[in-house]
């Protein structure tokens, strides 16, 4: 069966100058098939109808954080072990280094954080792509 872009949960693997990686802690924790709970995620969302990925994790990026982004490539796209989600996963560049707009969803994102990629095992309670951990040099 074919994917309907609606399907596609867009997350931006975001680097900054520093090599610092953007997340998200997630006001509303949800708990995996495997009883893992989701606190912290890479920003990103729900694509829309008539949207490109790309085109998705801009927008979703730009309202969860306020940064501005483009998507540089797809790094992996996959059935989420733990959530019945499928995942698409871009590598990210800022557009500017400063934050150009007020985050629009304070309802979902709790607080934002630039971690250094080796804190991301530490604060990602669900599985990590293993093509992300690669891009991050932690594989």
């Amino acid at each position: 069966m074919e994917k309907e872009a609606e399907d596609f949960i867009n997350l931006g693997v975001v680097v900054n100058g520093k090599g610092e990686i953007l997340v998200i802690r997630r006001v509303k924790k949800e708990t995996g098939s495997d009883g893992s709970t989701l606190t912290w995620a890479f920003p990103g969302g729900r694509q829309r109808l008539n949207e490109t990925r790309a085109e998705c994790v801009k927008r979703e990026i730009l309202a969860e954080t306020g940064y501005d982004v483009h998507s540089i490539k797809e790094i992996s796209l996959r059935p989420h072990p733990q959530f019945d989600v499928f995942i698409v996963y871009h590598r990210c560049e800022l557009v500017s280094p400063k934050q150009i707009a007020k985050p629009l969803e304070p309802h979902e994102v709790a607080e934002i954080r630039w971690v250094k990629p080796e804190e991301i095992k530490k604060l990602f309670t669900t599985d990590i792509d293993s093509k992300v951990s690669k891009e991050l040099g932690l594989a």
